[in-house]
């Protein structure tokens, strides 16, 4: 295979990427629906949703039949996780601008991958991965309680982790080439996907927990690095630097609002681990508000800088581009 070869190859994966379902009329004859006995133009019956020529049965017929059993259809959780993984952006696109029909209903898969996920690190790899713990080898405290929380709420988990990036992307990348001011509800969607990918990525890669639980950890925080900025790419069509920088402060803003939501949690805990000569000195609850104004300040700070820096870089950027048209 020459090299020639391998760039038509990668090109036809491009366009895959792009438009991997063909939606294209392919009759235009009038057709009869043996399912509602309905009349219509097209390649689906408007009544049922019947596909068109569906008649005696073929070896296509069983050919579908046998990838409907083992979840290999179009819509289905495996197809959509495969999408995912060889065009992320790109399907999450696809799926927040009206393409339901792409994807597997995306909430539902989050509980079922963390669900899977749940079975096989506590039951499977509990020795390699040190997270089936001994509740009475665990001290008390505030960073345990919420450790145990999460891993025994692990999809309840994912789904607030999700509810946390949902503001601070659609700061970032409200101005984006691609999907310019996208709303908060399809944030929410972005964020679901997104956590399924990372799910996923930590599933594929858990014969590493056998090698060494650390190496598990850092190759799959820069897979999973890897994949955010690849998929945040094909998503709001920034390069790579715009799309890192502006992930910087996703994250980081994020992390906050989500150590403010902790706090709130876990306050009792909290307080426990403040040393009690500080308690004794302030109060018990202006201690607890200060960490608390604190923390929910610096995250407002870091998401109002990310804004200005990027309203600016945007400005500029449309400046630049005015200028070179009018060169032209």
């Amino acid at each position: 295979m020459n090299k020639y070869n391998l760039r038509e190859r990668y090109e036809r994966f491009k366009e895959w990427q792009h438009d991997p379902i063909k939606y294209n009329v392919t009759s235009n004859k009038l057709q009869h629906c043996n399912n509602c006995g309905h009349d219509f133009m097209g390649n689906y019956c408007p009544i049922c949703s019947q596909r068109a020529g569906m008649g005696d049965i073929g070896w296509n017929s069983v050919r579908q039949s046998v990838m409907d059993v083992w979840g290999l259809g179009t819509r289905s959780l495996i197809n959509t996780i495969s999408q995912l993984l060889l065009r992320p952006g790109y399907l999450i696109n696809d799926y927040i601008n009206g393409k339901r029909q792409v994807s597997y209903p995306p909430v539902k898969m989050l509980f079922i991958v963390a669900l899977l996920y749940s079975l096989l690190y506590y039951w499977l790899f509990p020795d390699y991965l040190g997270i089936k713990l001994d509740e009475t080898e665990v001290e008390k405290g505030f960073l345990q309680s919420f450790y145990q929380w999460y891993k025994s709420h692990y999809s309840l988990s994912l789904l607030i982790t999700s509810i946390l990036a949902i503001l601070p992307t659609w700061v970032m990348f409200r101005y984006s080439p691609r999907n310019t001011y996208h709303t908060l509800p399809k944030g929410f969607f972005i964020q679901v996907f997104f956590q399924v990918l990372l799910t996923v990525i930590e599933l594929l890669l858990i014969p590493l927990a056998f090698i060494d639980p650390q190496v598990l950890l850092i190759i799959s925080s820069l897979v999973v690095m890897i994949y955010y900025i690849i998929g945040y790419r094909q998503l709001f069509g920034y390069g790579i630097w715009g799309t890192l920088w502006r992930q910087g402060f996703v994250f980081i803003s994020a992390t906050l609002f989500g150590w403010v939501l902790i706090l709130i949690a876990f306050n009792s805990g909290f307080m426990e681990s403040i040393p009690k000569e500080v308690i004794d000195a302030h109060g018990p609850l202006k201690v607890y508000l200060i960490f608390l104004g604190l923390s929910f300040s610096m995250a407002v700070m870091v998401l109002t800088t990310g804004f200005v820096i990027n309203y600016i870089a945007t400005r500029l950027a449309s400046r630049r581009n005015q200028q070179l048209t009018f060169n032209r």
